[in-house]
């Protein structure tokens, strides 16, 4: 009953973005140009996700995932992690000189390649960027110059600073009024890596491994993926059984980085609706960051408060500790962490991609030609309008089925048989309250 009362009004909010006019365009062409209107988007998604929940209450009577998490051995890393790390190096200096000197690819390779081309290749592979992350290059290579010298317990570093280091990022990319310039690019850059490298060289490069930001939020993204690494052997496994592993071992940073991450997506829709405009106004400059980052703060604090009430929901059906809920349960928002990213820049990375793959013949600008693409340009029509939002609607639609079904399956590795079902209304209810409000922002902006 608590878990309705709260629910209500925040579904009824939803509902009226829902109704809202669009602002323009955020990659989808815009609500006026979807075949079909944007209320049966978003309603027909609650309606699949509840008759998913029913199937999966219906014909998922035991716990499956954890079984198919093991995997198969494919073969040995070898040569191949070798390469990796050697490609993850290359890209991050020529992205540091880039930044460095000011030139035009710099903020291609930071905001398309590294946010989301990372994220793309982990869903299809694994955790990726453990195996390209130039960071941890250069903290092994400064392990054996003897540069290292101080070793502590990587537990004993503070929890907050992976969150702080994915907020600082989407903070510039969507909140601070130039998000492009040199200056800000070349600030941040040069701060997380000397955050990230001197966490390394307190805390040893565990700590870099699995505790950094980027490395957290990846490595997250990575349990989706078909492929990992253990005991320096490839195995395969189904996708999303890896999901399995964090309920036993759950990054102390994970919950921080997952709700800045989901946050920051969710409001980069939402700056694109007439409700936003109008607050911003005219404002430009420091007054435009300062609306923005109490914007950004603000999406990010009600989707962690939300969360929080589900589990407490969960905590009081089932007499468990709310804080086990939370930790229990908060995989289950790694699939629509994922698609929320992928479906607000699913557009950008089909475009700006282009534009990445252009300046990779002449990096810094010297009238270089290195690989033959300098004079391609950007092909607009490779997806229609409709059919990019059809894919960025599907993916939040699958992002959430998958997020049922995690949260199913937990439950029944959890809970006894009857309290199973009760046990995931509370967390059900903001699954729909997420896929009806990321369908209106998406579509309707």
């Amino acid at each position: 009953m608590r878990a309705a009362r709260w629910s209500v009004p925040l579904l009824a909010s939803v509902l009226v973005v829902v109704e809202a006019d669009p602002a323009y365009a955020h990659g989808t062409g815009g609500r006026s140009d979807l075949p079909l209107p944007l209320w049966l988007f978003t309603y027909g998604a609650a309606a699949v996700l509840l008759v998913s929940f029913a199937a999966l209450r219906t014909f998922w009577h035991r716990p499956h995932l954890r079984a198919a998490a093991a995997g198969r051995p494919v073969s040995a890393l070898g040569v191949l992690a070798g390469v990796l790390r050697t490609v993850g190096l290359a890209l991050w200096l020529l992205t540091a000189l880039a930044v460095w000197i000011g030139a035009s690819i710099a903020p291609t390779a930071i905001y398309i390649l590294f946010w989301l081309g990372v994220p793309i290749l982990s869903v299809f592979l694994g955790d990726v960027w453990r195996a390209l992350n130039p960071l941890d290059t250069l903290a092994g290579l400064g392990e054996r110059l003897g540069l290292v010298a101080e070793r502590r317990d990587p537990t004993e570093a503070p929890v907050w600073i992976a969150g702080t280091m994915v907020f600082a990022f989407v903070w510039l990319k969507l909140a601070y009024h130039d998000p492009v310039s040199t200056d800000a690019l070349r600030v941040w850059f040069t701060l997380h890596t000397v955050v990230a490298l001197g966490g390394s060289a307190l805390y040893g490069r565990d700590w870099l491994r699995d505790n950094e930001g980027f490395a957290v939020l990846y490595g997250l993204l990575g349990r989706l993926g078909p492929l990992f690494a253990r005991e320096g052997r490839l195995r395969a496994r189904w996708p999303l059984t890896g999901l399995t592993g964090l309920t036993d071992a759950l990054p102390a940073a994970a919950p921080a980085v997952i709700l800045v991450t989901l946050g920051s997506a969710t409001f980069d829709g939402f700056t694109r609706t007439d409700y936003w405009l109008d607050i911003v106004g005219n404002r430009t400059g420091w007054s435009q960051t300062l609306i923005g980052t109490l914007g950004l703060v603000w999406l990010i604090g009600l989707i962690g408060v939300v969360w929080v009430l589900a589990n407490h929901g969960v905590a009081r059906i089932t007499g468990r500790d709310r804080s086990e809920m939370i930790e229990a349960f908060m995989p289950s928002l790694v699939p629509i962490m994922l698609v929320y990213v992928v479906a607000h820049y699913f557009s950008s990375l089909l475009l700006r991609g282009q534009i990445f793959l252009t300046r990779l013949s002449d990096p810094f600008g010297r009238g270089w030609d290195l690989f033959g693409t300098v004079d391609n340009t950007v092909d607009h029509t490779v997806l229609s309008t409709d059919t990019i939002a059809y894919l960025q609607a599907g993916a939040i639609l699958i992002g959430h089925i998958w997020a049922v079904l995690v949260t199913h399956d937990r439950a029944l590795e959890l809970f006894e048989r009857e309290e199973v079902e009760r046990s995931q209304y509370p967390i059900l209810a903001v699954m729909v309250i997420l896929v009806v409000g990321g369908m209106a922002i998406l579509l309707g902006s």
